[in-house]
């Protein structure tokens, strides 16, 4: 009797259910990883997207990537190569428009300033105006032939075309820290840096495509001229989403004002705030 006792003792009592039971509690302590941890993340993207101005500034990074794809992969090249420009010119001009892109960013940070302390929502009209009067010099460059007659000729031509480049930097910049400054207006400061991530996701992610795109408009119109002729247009469509921040900014900067105020509030009366709340 006590050596079946013994043996007794030995064998598990429910080896299945010790099993069931061990990933039972594996699971509860992952589905409540998952809740603490990703949910909120995904709840605070949504609430990012569900909001206009926040969408709009997002996306409108991607139609104007792509004639940045023309300027940073293939300007100089094209120079050179189809206008007809030396390969010094050709660099020289690429150099002239980052000069451009400077200024264009000094003006847009420190005009934009100026217009948002009369109207919130003139900023946005600047940069999407200048983003899309940037169109008109790039097609300049773009669409020039050098044949010059002699060296006179071919220094009058540099000159124009360094003009053109200079302020089709000037406009394609501008927009850039408005659409910063916007964003950061019409997002509440516990799901700011997450906006910043969407933002900087999509550009990056629209460096990579653009040159791709205008490869396979290359390919489809037989000529790098045409390509980039239908490629700068997408400033236009960048410039009509700016402006489209008009109708959406004002409502949705309020919004987070609001929310800002009514937890100031909460803190002053000593209430503990919900980061997750608004």
């Amino acid at each position: 009797m006590n050596i079946m006792a013994l043996y007794m003792k030995k064998i598990p009592n429910n080896p299945q259910f010790e099993t069931t039971s061990t990933t039972t509690t594996q699971h509860s302590k992952i589905q409540k990883m998952l809740n603490e941890t990703i949910k909120p993340h995904i709840q605070t993207f949504h609430s990012l997207l569900k909001t206009p101005s926040v969408l709009l500034c997002i996306i409108q990074g991607a139609p104007g990537c792509i004639p940045w794809g023309i300027i940073n992969t293939y300007l100089n090249d094209y120079l050179s190569q189809d206008v007809g420009l030396s390969v010094e010119q050709a660099t020289f001009v690429v150099l002239v428009f980052g000069v451009g892109t400077f200024i264009g960013q000094f003006v847009g940070g420190a005009y934009g300033t100026h217009l948002y302390q009369k109207d919130v929502r003139y900023p946005n009209l600047l940069s999407g105006t200048m983003a899309i009067v940037g169109c008109i010099p790039l097609w300049i460059l773009i669409n020039y032939d050098i044949t010059p007659e002699n060296d006179d000729t071919k220094a009058k031509v540099t000159w124009y075309m360094l003009t053109s480049s200079l302020i089709s930097g000037v406009g394609a910049s501008v927009t850039g820290p408005i659409v910063k400054a916007t964003l950061t207006n019409v997002t509440i400061p516990t799901s700011r840096g997450q906006a910043f991530a969407l933002l900087n996701t999509f550009d990056d992610f629209g460096r990579g495509l653009g040159p791709m795109f205008i490869a396979m408009l290359i390919r489809t119109f037989g000529s790098r001229r045409k390509a980039f002729n239908v490629g700068v247009g997408g400033w236009i469509l960048c410039g009509f989403i700016n402006g489209a921040l008009f109708c959406t900014v004002v409502r949705d900067e309020g919004y987070v004002q609001d929310v800002v105020a009514s937890r100031m509030m909460m803190l002053d009366n000593g209430v503990v705030v919900d980061e997750e709340d608004g």
